[in-house]
């Protein structure tokens, strides 16, 4: 029995994973695209901007004296350098923060009702449970982040727990229905007779 749940546990998560894959490739290639783009156009004007500074002469500071030249000429280099470095900083900050929006509307994206008739008709019953209890505002349509929460909720044991829970409901509500049923029963008080009705 453990076997065969263990099995349509691997199978739904097997399942949601490649669903989530099929929903996100689009997006995943629009990343990987941005961020090579992002990448080259960083690793060009890098090299440009040292190959320039290279060429840089401060021979028209010499007012400011030989010593200021000297030293100038001396670190050129590690100003062109120090450039790039905050040029860097600048760049991995944008695409930190693009990667970061791109991933929270791809979270908050609908998902098809195309791809919901498939995985109720796919899944399993204790992985259904598991995407109705992440999904808790019916009143809202299902998002990918939505499925990715289903997903680490069952690699989390969540269909284990749920059943657990279930089971401890159970449990208290039928110890309550036992103590209402003893609140509510007739009982005889000593000394006291009930009137008998004779015709």
């Amino acid at each position: 029995m453990n076997h065969s749940k263990n099995e349509n546990t691997r199978q739904d998560r097997r399942l949601l994973g490649n669903t989530l894959l099929k929903l996100a490739l689009p997006r995943l290639l629009t990343r990987l695209a941005v961020v090579l783009v992002v990448a080259l156009g960083w690793l060009w004007l890098s090299t440009y901007v040292v190959n320039k500074g290279k060429t840089v002469r401060y021979d028209g500071l010499e007012a400011f004296g030989q010593q200021v030249v000297d030293f100038l000429t001396r670190i050129n280099i590690y100003i062109w350098w120090g450039l790039v470095l905050i040029l860097t900083l600048i760049v991995i900050g944008a695409l930190r923060s693009w990667l970061r929006r791109s991933l929270a509307r791809g979270r908050a994206s609908l998902v098809p009702l195309v791809v919901i008739n498939n995985l109720a008709a796919t899944l399993s019953t204790e992985a259904l449970d598991v995407l109705r209890w992440v999904w808790q505002d019916t009143e809202v349509p299902i998002t990918v982040g939505n499925l990715q929460q289903t997903l680490r909720q069952l690699r989390s044991g969540r269909v284990r727990k749920l059943a657990l829970a279930r089971a401890q409901k159970a449990s208290l509500d039928h110890a309550g229905e036992i103590l209402l049923a003893e609140k509510t029963a007739p009982r005889d008080v000593p000394g006291h007779r009930e009137p008998v009705w004779r015709p």
